[in-house]
């Protein structure tokens, strides 16, 4: 297994949480619904993490090229999933090597949450997409996540978007965009939520400290924090994972304000 650093989704096994079992099942689902625009097509699959969507994504597209910035992730990847249409590639999301127009649809499944240069990405994602090709990108909804005015609470994410945000960035770049969003059954949307709540007694008063204080002195407050929360871990609680699956996921383009995630459908 690659190490779990909660911020990538990973194929069930037995350490797992519940929480994050949905997350993996939701990246599935995701998956399920792009391969419908997949067929016969040349795609990339920007940010593939562990590889289990390229791969799945396989099956309808006609070559798959599968690129992540991580290394260890590529690696664990191009030998775990080994097919004749299939290829792994280790790239910045903001300077694809790609000769323009290579592709005939771009999938990039919470990536753009975490580039510094968004206005590049995009540009890269419409450079080396045919002129009739497909993007399709998602994104945590920050309306779920964040309280009001609220920095992401995840430190791997530089911004979250509301719909609204989301489309107006894609719109910027892409003359048609067209959004949705993936929602899940009643239960599951309660344990997200739970997953993502934040008490704002103690949110703002870190964000404030993140803003004001030295970047050193909020390193060192945040690293005791982590140590302490390290040192009394709670092992995951067992659960029945045949009560879920990614039937209980749905893309819906009604109430995106409560989704799960929000989808950004360009070129369309």
């Amino acid at each position: 297994m690659l190490q779990n650093t909660r911020e990538r989704a990973l194929p069930a096994h037995p350490a797992q949480s519940l929480e994050d079992y949905l997350v993996y099942l939701k990246h599935v689902a995701l998956y399920k619904f792009v391969a419908r625009y997949a067929a016969q097509k040349r795609v990339l699959d920007l940010g593939c993490g562990e590889g289990y969507g390229s791969d799945a994504l396989t099956h309808r597209a006609r070559f798959l090229v599968a690129a992540d910035r991580d290394v260890v992730a590529v690696a664990y990847a191009r030998q775990k999933y080994a097919r004749p249409n299939l290829a792994f590639v280790v790239c910045d999301a903001q300077t694809l090597p790609f000769r323009t127009a290579s592709f005939e649809m771009v999938v990039s499944f919470e990536v753009i949450e975490h580039v510094p240069n968004v206005r590049g990405y995009l540009e890269e994602v419409k450079r080396v997409n045919a002129g009739q090709g497909v993007a399709i990108i998602s994104t945590p909804n920050r309306l779920i996540r964040l309280l009001p005015f609220q920095k992401p609470w995840n430190r791997f994410h530089l911004r979250e978007y509301a719909a609204r945000d989301l489309e107006r960035t894609l719109g910027a770049v892409f003359s048609r965009v067209r959004m949705c969003g993936i929602t899940a059954t009643p239960a599951i949307l309660e344990i997200e939520k739970q997953r993502v709540k934040q008490n704002p007694f103690l949110a703002y008063p870190k964000m404030a400290a993140r803003v004001f204080l030295p970047g050193f002195v909020y390193d060192r407050l945040r690293g005791h924090w982590n140590q302490v929360v390290r040192q009394t871990p709670v092992p995951p609680a067992q659960f029945d994972a045949s009560a879920f699956s990614i039937d209980s996921f749905r893309v819906s383009e009604d109430c995106l304000r409560e989704c799960i995630n929000l989808i950004a459908i360009s070129g369309l």
